[in-house]
């Protein structure tokens, strides 16, 4: 048989292929069903349409082989990981720093910043900093983190807000109610 990819290609993608093929029966799956077969046969039946004899379920009692060339089976497995990574959703922890001194302006700018995460699916840490006599106004620094949320929609706590020193720690997800 003709070896498409070296013995070394194949030892890297740690797939039984051909000759490394150590059960006496197999499964083989081909366009018209599946038959037991024995691992010789197959391999002569390989090598005449010169292809490779492939183990796509190794675990299976018979283990499960399929007749195809192992380029385009490598290029298969890439392609159906990839498709599978897309369909992943990873989200993300986005962080925004803010203090009590902060303007209206500047409020709204890191509100529509906020939203904007929320939009996309990601999770937001809100961390108030105080600095100075400020940690000791309390009721003054609670009064401007309502008016920071009061300007926030469609959201729910994933973590209340809570006083840690200095800061006030909050994370936020999308509402799950529209």
């Amino acid at each position: 048989m003709k070896p498409r990819l070296s013995s070394q290609d194949i030892a890297k993608k740690k797939s039984l292929v051909n000759e490394k093929i150590t059960s006496n029966e197999i499964r083989l799956v081909g366009d018209n069903g599946s038959i037991i077969i024995r691992t010789s046969e197959a391999l002569k039946k390989a090598q005449e349409l010169n292809q490779d004899l492939i183990c796509i379920a190794p675990n299976s009692n018979p283990p499960v082989c399929k007749i195809m060339d192992f380029g385009k089976f490598l290029y298969q497995e890439k392609k159906r990981k990839k498709e599978q990574s897309k369909k992943q959703v990873v989200t993300e922890l986005k962080e925004i720093q803010f203090r009590p001194a902060i303007g209206v302006g500047d409020i709204k700018v890191k509100a529509k910043k906020i939203q904007e995460f929320l939009a996309q699916g990601h999770k937001v840490k809100l961390i108030m900093q105080m600095k100075g006599r400020e940690i000791g106004m309390k009721d003054f620094c609670n009064g401007k983190y309502q008016d920071f949320v009061g300007f926030l929609e469609n959201f729910e706590y994933d973590l209340p807000p809570k006083w840690q020193g200095n800061k006030v720690l909050a994370i936020l997800k999308k509402s799950a109610i529209l």
